[in-house]
C-alpha cells in the first residue's frame, strides 16, 4: 500500500513539473499591443450615512470616474480641454462604463464616517480616443516634437552596448528596446526620426560612446534637427532562476530620459523592468527588451504630452511680413535662421508672392526679443531692415547685399 501511494506521487510530481515547464514556456499573450491599456491607482471617499455598502459602491464609482478623467487630461490638449470641457464632462460621465477595462479595490478603510477605498483602474484608452474623437475633441496638440531616439542596448549575448550612433553604424542591428518605445510614440503622432538614414559624417567629430552626457546627445538632436532627443540605455542581463537546464530567464531594464534641444530641458525621465522566459539567449532578452521598452515608452509619452501642451498654451504667435524685390530665393535662407532662434517652436507660410510673404510663428518670448535675435543673424546674401514693431507682428524688408 504504500509502495502504491509512493508510486502515485511521483507520477504526481512529474506531472506537475511538465506542465510548470510548459507554462514557463508560453510567451504572455496581449490582446492589444499597442498602448490601450492605461492603468491608473485613484484614491475616493464617500460619507457614510446609513448604509456602509452603498457608501463603498459610491467611494469606488467615484475612483472610476476620477481615472478616467485622470487619463482624459492626459490625451487632450490644455487649451482643447478647456474649450470643451462641458462636451468632454459629459461624455466622460454618460459613457463611464464603457472606457473600463478592469479595476480591483487595493484597499479599503471604514472610519464609521467615510469609507475611503484605493482602487486600480484599467482604462481602454483605445476606446477613449475614439469616443473623444468622434465627438470633435482633438488628441493630439500641433506642432508635436521631432523626436530623435539614443539608446544603447546590450543583449545578454553581446560583449558590449550596441547603438547606432558608432562608427561601424552598418553591423548595428535593429534594437528591441527602442523599437517597441517608436511605436508608442507613432501611435501618438510624434514625428521619428529614422536613425537608419543618417550620415556617421555629421557626427564624427564629436567622439561618442555608448554612454551620451546630455551636452552630447542635445548636440547630435541639434546636428538632425530634433527638437527632442530620447537619450538612456537598454540591458538584458540572465537571471539565476532556471527550469531544469535549459529553461533560462531574462531581466531587462530600460532607463530613459527626454531633452529638449533648444532649451537643454529635461521633461521627461522613466526606468522600466520587464522578465521573460526562455529556451534561447536572444529570443529570451529580445522580448524582455521590447516589454521594457514599450512600458517605458508609455511612462515617458504620459510625462511629454501634458507638457509639450503647456507650452504651446504659454506659446504666443507673432505675424511676420516679409517683402522686397524678388525675395523668394531669400527665403529659404531667412526661415532656416528664424528655426534656429531659441523660442521659436513652430512657423507656418501664410501667404507668398515673388515680392512678399507673411508668416506665422509661435515664440516663447516677445516680438521685441525676436526683433533683436533676428538682428544678431548674418543672412548671405542679403540683409534685413525691421522696419515696424508691433505686440503681434513683424514687418521686415530684405535687401540684396
Amino acid at each position: 500500500m504504500i509502495h502504491h501511494e509512493h508510486k502515485n506521487a511521483v507520477i504526481l510530481n512529474v506531472f506537475f513539473s511538465i506542465c510548470t515547464a510548459f507554462l514557463l514556456l508560453v510567451q504572455p499573450c496581449f490582446a492589444n499591443t499597442s498602448s490601450d491599456k492605461n492603468v491608473v491607482l485613484v484614491m475616493g471617499g464617500s460619507r457614510i450615512y446609513t448604509d456602509v455598502l452603498a457608501a463603498r459602491s459610491a467611494a469606488v464609482s467615484q475612483c472610476l470616474l476620477s481615472a478616467i478623467e485622470k487619463t482624459a487630461i492626459e490625451m487632450i490638449p490644455f487649451a482643447g480641454l478647456a474649450e470643451k470641457f462641458e462636451t468632454v464632462s459629459d461624455l466622460l460621465s454618460g459613457q463611464r462604463n464603457n472606457f473600463i477595462s478592469d479595476y480591483k479595490v487595493l484597499k479599503e478603510v471604514n472610519t464609521e464616517k467615510y469609507y475611503r477605498v484605493l482602487v486600480q483602474v484599467t482604462v481602454s484608452s483605445l476606446k477613449l480616443e475614439e469616443a473623444l474623437a468622434s465627438a470633435g475633441i482633438v488628441i493630439s496638440p500641433e506642432n508635436l516634437p521631432k523626436i530623435l531616439f539614443l539608446i544603447a542596448e546590450q543583449q545578454v549575448d553581446d560583449i558590449s552596448p550596441q547603438y547606432w550612433w558608432r562608427k561601424e553604424k552598418s553591423f548595428f542591428q535593429t534594437d528591441a528596446a527602442a523599437s517597441s518605445m517608436k511605436k508608442i510614440f507613432t501611435e501618438k503622432k510624434f514625428s521619428i526620426i529614422n536613425d537608419e538614414i543618417l550620415p556617421y559624417g555629421l557626427i564624427e567629430d564629436l567622439g561618442l560612446n555608448a554612454e551620451l552626457t546630455d551636452d552630447q546627445a542635445i548636440e547630435i538632436g541639434k546636428r538632425f534637427n530634433a527638437d527632442l532627443v530620447i537619450v538612456g540605455n537598454a540591458i538584458a542581463a540572465e537571471m539565476s532562476n532556471r527550469m531544469g537546464e535549459n529553461i533560462m530567464t531574462f531581466k531587462a531594464t530600460v532607463t530613459a530620459r527626454g531633452l529638449l534641444t533648444k532649451s537643454g530641458e529635461q521633461i521627461a525621465r522613466a526606468m522600466h523592468s520587464e522578465t521573460s522566459v526562455n529556451r534561447d539567449i536572444s529570443s529570451g532578452s529580445s522580448q524582455a527588451l521590447t516589454d521594457a521598452g514599450f512600458q517605458t515608452g508609455i511612462a515617458l509619452t504620459l510625462q511629454i504630452l501634458p507638457k509639450w501642451q503647456e507650452r504651446m498654451v504659454k506659446t504666443g504667435e507673432i505675424t511676420i511680413t516679409i517683402n522686397g524685390t524678388d525675395i523668394l530665393p531669400y527665403l529659404v535662407v531667412f526661415r532656416n535662421e528664424l528655426k534656429k532662434i531659441e523660442g521659436i517652436n513652430s512657423q507656418q507660410t501664410m501667404e507668398m508672392t515673388p515680392d512678399e510673404a507673411v508668416l506665422l510663428v509661435k515664440y516663447d518670448q516677445t516680438t521685441q526679443d525676436l526683433a533683436d535675435a533676428l538682428l544678431m543673424k548674418t543672412f548671405d546674401p542679403f540683409g534685413i531692415n525691421i522696419y515696424e514693431l508691433s505686440e503681434t507682428a513683424l514687418h521686415i524688408e530684405l535687401f540684396a547685399k
